[in-house]
């Protein structure tokens, strides 16, 4: 198993960053690998909620159906994908500080079989592609 984790501060308070990272629909706009993301279940979301994305990622794409393992308005929420060419899960933790707002993007991952071989990669790939993410989403925010 790899884990991933990736913080930034945000000028902006908690509500408005879990806002928009529970917004599945404004994902796109911070996501760069992020081709669909969707709530698949009905009603406001929370704990056992059901999710699609669809991203692009390591050349593949792949399909992630998911639940929501974790729901703790504003402080972040967590996620395990069930499918996709390995397990993974992750999350977002969000703390209030002087100034802002630190997010912690972070994902834990279990490559099967060949995929195993390129873990550093994909270890390093995937840190790569969050901090982006996380400087789209800062942007945005301290734009709006």
């Amino acid at each position: 198993m790899y884990h991933t984790e990736v913080s930034m501060m945000i000028n902006r308070t908690i509500a408005d960053v879990f806002a928009v990272i529970s917004d599945l629909n404004r994902h796109k706009e911070w996501q760069d690998d992020l081709i669909e993301a969707r709530w698949a279940s009905e009603g406001t979301p929370g704990a056992g909620s059901t999710f699609v994305f669809v991203t692009q990622f390591a050349g593949m794409r792949w399909d992630l159906p998911g639940e929501v393992t974790l729901w703790d308005p504003p402080n972040g929420w967590q996620w395990k994908a069930h499918g996709g060419p390995f397990p993974v899960q992750g999350g977002f933790q969000l703390e209030q500080r002087e100034g802002g707002t630190q997010i912690t993007m972070f994902s834990d991952s279990e490559p099967k079989g060949w995929m195993n071989i390129m873990r550093a990669l994909l270890k390093w790939m995937g840190e790569r592609s969050n901090k982006h993410s996380l400087t789209h989403l800062k942007t945005i925010l301290e734009a709006e």
